[in-house]
């Protein structure tokens, strides 16, 4: 089995997590964890921002943890699908699972790049996905990969059928946001997990996963952190940046979900990366597995089958199969991969089903599954956002957005997932001016949006951000450092020297 084929088994990689949590209390102890500081409301105490003169801080050394975790080998099971040379050993930082991956020509003696990703994303299929995308990075630096703050606990497993079935309904034809019996679902589905995380609701967003990257540095006894950041775990880091500015060595940004908590100004940009990915992907993708027909064919069919999915008794409500149709524009290969992506499979298998005739594919399911398998998204998203869309602004935004299918109206039926959740104070994002950034992205991202990465920038030099340098990817996707060779190669070079990187690079899709 590939390490591509294994990551498709996410609720396998969820059992498997939760083994290794096992496996890790009874091996090793852990670690001492203080323990996010975030009560409703209410956020951890940040360090004093840099001297109003930019750039004063100078960053902290990156070097080889002087004290080490408790390094066990992972569950059995748990990284199935590894290439034969690359290897990955388990810890816990108080709860968290980290991962270590290493290869045989990995430097004993280099220091660790940090990689951040999401709650949406696993360690351990994460680690299977670095480590068969390409060696280039694990063979300079050890690749220590912390999972979400919550996956092995109450925040990962809260949601009840029936609130699943609330969020999953939130698309259905018909429904009307402001309704009372759907508010009053919806204030159920926030209970079943708040009901579980009693003083702790919003512990598990962005801001708690960063104390997590605090506890990591402390526990190595490390001057600073350099950290790697994909998709939404950018507001992890950025969280950690602004809490901890003289932690951080430097900073790579790979598709940037947004981050100041404007979830209409979110929805806003999902909706138009989602369309235009879509659209990019169903024009150029020549591999047999992108399905039958034409690119607008290919937009058609995608169209066809969100929209048959908001009918009542749709074997995948439209909710929750726009998020597989999202997730797989996430993941596409490019024309320079060498073979076709999971997502490039979902979207062709979808390309070629007649919604009208049969159920989903067994791709669809699967992908639906894994998304479903987990409720730390919904926990940790919704800790994410300050500001929330009113619920009255709902339909009016569904009117306004009907004029972009497939993903319009259904996007904004999505809005009303959050509105019953505890709202968390903003945090500013700050950057020291002197810590290298690299911003990378592909040239529509259907979370972080298209074009995204010149007004990224923008932001991140509002910040304080003054060394940046910008990657661009000419393919739709994200997380390029998974598909591009050259933004792997780019980013090895950016590791062993920032000032070797050009201000501005493009890589062939």
């Amino acid at each position: 089995m590939t390490g591509r084929r294994a990551a498709r088994s996410t609720g396998a990689v969820i059992t498997a997590l939760a083994a290794v949590v096992a496996v890790g209390v009874a091996g090793c102890a852990p670690l001492p964890a203080s323990g996010p500081r975030l009560a409703t409301g209410d956020g951890p105490g940040r360090a004093p921002a840099p001297d109003s003169e930019a750039g004063l801080i100078t960053p902290p050394s990156w070097e080889t943890p002087r004290s080490e975790l408790q390094w066990i080998p992972c569950a059995e099971g748990g990284t199935r699908g590894l290439p034969q040379n690359a290897r990955v050993d388990c810890a816990l930082l108080g709860e968290t699972p980290v991962l270590r991956l290493t290869t045989g020509d990995t430097p004993q003696d280099a220091a660790p790049l940090v990689v951040v990703a999401g709650p949406g994303d696993p360690a351990d299929s994460l680690a299977i996905r670095l480590a068969s995308a390409g060696g280039e990075i694990v063979r300079s630096h050890p690749l220590v990969i912390v999972d979400h703050i919550g996956r092995t606990g109450p925040a990962g497993t809260c949601l009840t059928p029936a609130a699943r079935r609330t969020l999953d309904g939130l698309a259905e034809r018909g429904t009307d946001p402001g309704a009372p019996e759907l508010r009053g679902d919806l204030a159920q589905t926030a209970q079943s997990c708040t009901d579980q995380l009693t003083g702790r609701e919003l512990d598990f967003g962005a801001v708690g996963a960063a104390e997590n990257l605090e506890e990591l540095r402390q526990s190595w006894d490390v001057p600073g952190l350099a950290v790697l950041a994909l998709g939404s775990g950018a507001r992890t880091a950025l969280d950690y940046a602004g809490a901890h500015p003289d932690r951080l060595s430097l900073l790579v940004l790979d598709s940037p979900a947004p981050w100041d908590g404007d979830q209409e100004t979110a929805a806003r940009s999902a909706l138009d990366g989602s369309d235009t990915a879509l659209r990019l992907w169903a024009a150029s993708c020549t591999r047999t597995e992108c399905g039958p027909g034409d690119g607008e064919q290919r937009v058609e069919a995608v169209s066809r089958a969100l929209d048959a999915a908001r009918d009542p008794g749709a074997r995948v409500p439209a909710a929750l199969l726009s998020d597989v149709v999202r997730s797989a524009l996430a993941d596409l290969s490019g024309a320079s991969g060498e073979q076709a992506s999971d997502g490039d499979e979902i979207l062709g298998e979808i390309a070629g089903t007649d919604p009208g005739v049969g159920a989903p594919g067994p791709l669809v399911r699967a992908r639906a599954e894994a998304l479903g398998s987990s409720s730390l998204p919904y926990v940790a998203e919704c800790s994410d956002l300050p500001r929330r869309v009113p619920v009255n602004r709902v339909p009016e935004l569904a009117t306004e957005w009907a004029d972009a299918p497939p993903f319009g109206e259904i996007l904004a039926a999505q809005l009303s997932a959050c509105s019953t959740w505890p709202v968390p104070q903003g945090t500013p994002v700050e950057l020291p001016g002197s810590v290298p950034v690299l911003l990378m992205g592909g040239i529509a991202d259907p979370v972080a949006g298209a074009a995204a990465l010149e007004p990224t920038a923008g932001m991140l030099t509002g910040a304080g951000a003054g060394d940046i340098r910008i990657l661009t990817w000419g393919a739709p996707g994200s997380r390029v450092v998974l598909h591009s060779a050259c933004a792997r190669s780019t980013l090895s070079d950016f590791l062993a020297d920032p000032t070797t990187v050009d201000r501005s690079v493009a890589c062939p899709s």
